[in-house]
């Protein structure tokens, strides 16, 4: 589709056919993308669990967009690898019986494991010291927002929010030890 939608755009002289492959590459990856979201609102929608999945994708996408860590070697293992997270996400949401105590102890670790391994290159995708830099400004601001969100919907009495908040970033420091171990 994404191939078809680059012709389009060339012959219609929207684009110069010199960029073709960057465009066809960035529509791919943003079509990918929106069957992603479209996919995880599907889980969420048949487990009766859509906004508890916006909440998760809120604080799973910043974190793991700057973090890195473990990737699939295909993009249909990514796609079968984050259907099976989130389905496994959501259902820990709706049948651990969560506390207070438990949510902030989760993130406070997840936290941790976040701010000393992020960012987590991947072997196809080695950062540079300026972008290892970047990303981890980045994460640390995520991270202290998505901690303080925590706090604030336990303090006032929202764990249901802070329970998906947390989740996203247990399953960010769940994929940045995969991504390390997998690089040792």
């Amino acid at each position: 589709m994404a191939e078809r939608i680059t012709d389009i755009l060339v012959s219609n002289e929207i684009i110069i056919a010199e960029n073709r492959n960057l465009y066809a590459y960035g529509l791919q990856q943003g079509l990918l993308m929106i069957f992603n979201i479209a996919t995880i609102m599907g889980i969420g929608i048949v487990l009766n669990m859509v906004w508890e999945s916006i909440i998760f994708l809120l604080t799973f996408i910043p974190l793991r967009s700057n973090t890195g860590g473990y990737h699939a070697k295909t993009q249909l293992r990514c796609y079968l690898y984050s259907v099976a997270m989130i389905t496994a996400t959501l259902m820990g949401i709706k049948i651990i019986p969560w506390t207070g105590i438990i949510c902030i102890a989760l993130t406070l670790v997840a936290g941790m494991i976040i701010f000393f391994l992020a960012p987590v290159e991947a072997v196809n995708k080695p950062l540079g010291q300026v972008e290892k830099a970047v990303y981890k400004k980045r994460t640390r601001f995520f991270l202290v927002l998505f901690v303080f969100l925590v706090l604030l919907f336990c303090y006032i009495g929202q764990l249901a929010i802070s329970v998906c908040i947390m989740m996203g970033n247990v399953v960010v420091g769940i994929v940045l030890v995969l991504g390390r171990v997998k690089l040792s």
